[in-house]
């Protein structure tokens, strides 16, 4: 094509309308949302959702929007945002089914935003709410709660968030707060998936039945994950290999930093299987692995190049005999970590408590640490 003939061209596609995002009430019409606590507002979530396009918002009001799950999970289009009020904005997760049929809320694509919203399941049925598979990136929950309500259902699992089957680059959790689910966030050992960047903010966790966040990638790749400045407390597992307020196996480059955690009969903070580059630091942990006895930190299986510094770990109110650090392979069949650093942190023991165990060749000897003995209070370095 001449330039001649290609300018006029230009100039005709410039004067085209570029579609305008628009903004959709959730409870107007055609949408006619009904927040009673007993409509099936399903459908109309449906019809919503398939009508918004990329740049669109749905703004739902304070109510209580029941929806009855079916197997077909509801799709959130790319580049949207669902808006509530300030946590009065409730969906009630319900099922089309018994309680022995799984379900799920939403399928998030890319750029989606949720805010402002509170998620309740109100029937027994098992679910992963927030499924986050094949290509994603930049998903954002802020000011979100999620409850499984798994003391009031008993019997199935709910987790809140399931990552792992695809490539996931970008999640923000944002001031949310995940409480009486199974697992928080996990990701099962058989996914052989991309995950990275992964920020976790102020955000709270709360009696939750397996991990709070427990980013495992034996199979997979999980890379650059931040979690500070959260609240993690009362976690009700009571069995081995889960329960953590965070852990980490086979990750890179990860951080926890001025977390505040609480009562948790588990590791509060598990580092295994190959993960490298990690800093827990600056954390408070009062009451770890108050049921079982590996350790309030805990780090094993060839993981390296480990820091922990500038933690308080307070036992006084432990009764068993759970070391405070732990470092160790784990088994013969596993390789001893290395290049763990421990330094600067305050332990205060319990009446059974013992500091560390850290296995030869694991990392330099500890350096600047505070150690209160838990009969003479006596202190030393």
């Amino acid at each position: 094509m001449s330039l001649r003939l290609l300018l006029p061209l230009v100039v005709l596609l410039s004067t085209v309308p570029s579609a305008r995002a628009a903004t959709f009430l959730f409870t107007d019409d055609p949408i006619a949302a009904i927040g009673d606590g007993k409509t099936d507002n399903r459908p109309h979530l449906k019809r919503a959702l398939d009508q918004m396009k990329a740049g669109d918002t749905l703004i739902v009001p304070p109510g209580d929007y029941r929806l009855e799950l079916t197997e077909q999970t509801l799709v959130v289009p790319a580049n949207v945002t669902i808006q509530g009020h300030g946590g009065k904005s409730r969906f009630l997760l319900a099922s089309s089914e018994d309680e022995k049929k799984f379900r799920s809320w939403l399928k998030i694509n890319s750029n989606v935003t949720l805010s402002g919203l509170t998620v309740q399941r109100v029937e027994a049925f098992p679910a992963v709410l927030l499924p986050m598979f094949g290509e994603l990136e930049n998903i954002t929950l802020r000011d979100l709660t999620i409850d499984g309500n798994t003391q009031a259902l008993s019997a199935p699992y709910c987790h809140a968030i399931q990552v792992g089957f695809g490539h996931l680059k970008g999640l923000n959790l944002d001031r949310i707060c995940v409480q009486r689910c199974s697992f928080g966030l996990f990701q099962s050992n058989d996914a052989t998936g991309t995950v990275e960047n992964v920020v976790v903010r102020q955000s709270l966790f709360q009696e939750n039945k397996a991990s709070d966040l427990e980013f495992n990638a034996p199979r997979g790749t999980m890379r650059n994950i931040t979690v500070e400045d959260c609240l993690f407390r009362d976690n009700l597992c009571s069995t081995p290999g889960a329960g953590f307020a965070v852990g980490f196996a086979n990750v890179s480059q990860a951080k926890v930093q001025r977390c505040d955690i609480r009562n948790y009969g588990s590791e509060a903070l598990h580092v295994e299987d190959r993960s490298n580059q990690i800093a827990l630091s600056d954390n408070t942990i009062t009451r770890g692995s108050i049921r079982q006895t590996n350790g309030v930190i805990m780090v094993l299986s060839n993981s390296r190049d480990v820091v922990i510094e500038r933690n308080t770990i307070d036992a006084r109110t432990n009764d068993n005999n759970t070391h405070l650090i732990l470092v160790t392979a784990g088994g013969k069949q596993f390789e001893r970590p290395n290049a763990v650093t421990i330094r600067d942190n305050l332990l205060v023991h319990g009446p059974q408590s013992r500091t560390w165990y850290l296995q030869p060749g694991s990392g330099p000897e500890p350096q600047n640490n505070t150690v209160v003995d838990y009969e003479t209070q006596e202190v030393a370095q």
